[in-house]
């Protein structure tokens, strides 16, 4: 019967029977444990964050990332910044209690590359943050500021544009500086003139009133951690005016002209433009004329600001003619050439 010991067992039968009765409680409270383990309560506490990327789309930035709430009702925002002191953020918003990870994201104004961000969120037990991670662009959106070539000499006192480029994601309405740095390039670049805002699709133009030296220039955005532009050496040319007095004796003229700024004993050469043969290289076989020296002559004394030279020569080719300056040697100004003239050669001479 059930609740009673039947004593007609042997001791030995007795201690069996009891050992079975063991082992079955021992079984029952493992499986007991085992299926409350599988069916436990939800786990509490602060939530779990991990930051994630950002998503470029046009011009704008979201910052993404990911919550378990731990089923308590939370509060997640992003702060982002120059520096790991972050100093911007977006709005919180609220995520309700529940047990799956939830991805987030926010839109994130002013966020430029270098930029460091993190995922912060909170609740009534306690506040978490993702990893601090740094912003950087893909190639295709990576900012970049470019400056035209500008491989012709400017003469000197004549204004100069420069033209050029900022890619990438935000490239619309932004400010950016020229700086510069005149020959021999050894002061630090400084800002020149007030700053420009790119146009819709990122180009800009800043005028330089007068140059007077060759001069390196480069553009900057004004962003905490600036973007500047590849360095733009521009060569500033001597200023030469050229002119023609003729004589009673045919082919016979004096060639008299300015340079400026002042210089003494500068080597003026008279050219005549010749067709040019067709090169080896792009730049030359581009080339429809050249020109080769006829007479030389040097500069003399003027003014504080122009040196002069004049000399009195026959002409054995008639053409076109320019006047050509450069410096002995290396300086702040380049070789510099006048305008042409029209020469006509001495009578029985052929034009070739």
């Amino acid at each position: 019967m059930t609740g009673r010991v039947d004593r007609s067992l042997s001791p030995r039968a007795h201690a069996a029977g009891l050992a079975l009765a063991l082992c079955a409680l021992g079984c029952s409270l493992l499986l007991s444990t085992k299926a409350d383990a599988a069916g436990k309560a939800p786990r509490t506490g602060p939530p779990s964050v991990s930051t994630g990327g950002v998503k470029v789309q046009g011009v704008s930035t979201t910052l993404l990332g990911s919550i378990s709430t731990h089923d308590v009702i939370t509060t997640y925002y992003f702060k982002y910044g120059p520096t790991l002191t972050y100093g911007k953020q977006t709005t919180p918003a609220t995520l309700p209690a529940g047990t799956a990870r939830v991805k987030v994201g926010q839109a994130a104004k002013g966020l430029l590359p270098g930029y460091h961000y993190r995922l912060v969120a909170s609740n009534a037990l306690g506040l978490r943050e993702g990893k601090d991670r740094t912003f950087s662009t893909s190639k295709s959106h990576k900012s970049k500021l470019t400056l035209d070539k500008h491989s012709e000499a400017s003469v000197y006192g004549s204004s100069l544009e420069l033209n050029g480029l900022l890619s990438g994601t935000g490239n619309a309405a932004k400010a950016l500086v020229l700086q510069e740095s005149p020959y021999p390039f050894l002061t630090p670049f400084a800002t020149a003139g007030a700053s420009v805002l790119t146009n819709a699709s990122g180009g800009f133009t800043f005028r330089v009133p007068r140059l007077l030296l060759s001069t390196q220039f480069r553009v900057s955005t004004l962003d905490p951690r600036p973007l500047y532009s590849p360095t733009l050496t521009v060569k500033a040319s001597y200023k030469v005016t050229l002119k023609v007095r003729t004589s009673s004796h045919p082919g016979l003229v004096r060639l008299y002209g300015t340079v400026t700024p002042a210089v003494v004993g500068a080597r003026v050469s008279f050219q005549l433009s010749k067709p040019a043969r067709p090169g080896k290289s792009e730049k030359a076989s581009e080339r429809t004329t050249k020109f080769a020296t006829q007479f030389t002559t040097s500069t003399k004394h003027g003014t504080k600001t122009v040196s002069r030279f004049s000399q009195v020569v026959k002409v054995l080719k008639g053409g076109r003619y320019q006047a050509q300056v450069a410096p002995s040697k290396k300086g702040a100004l380049v070789a510099g050439s006048s305008s042409t003239v029209l020469l006509h050669s001495a009578p029985g001479r052929k034009k070739r």
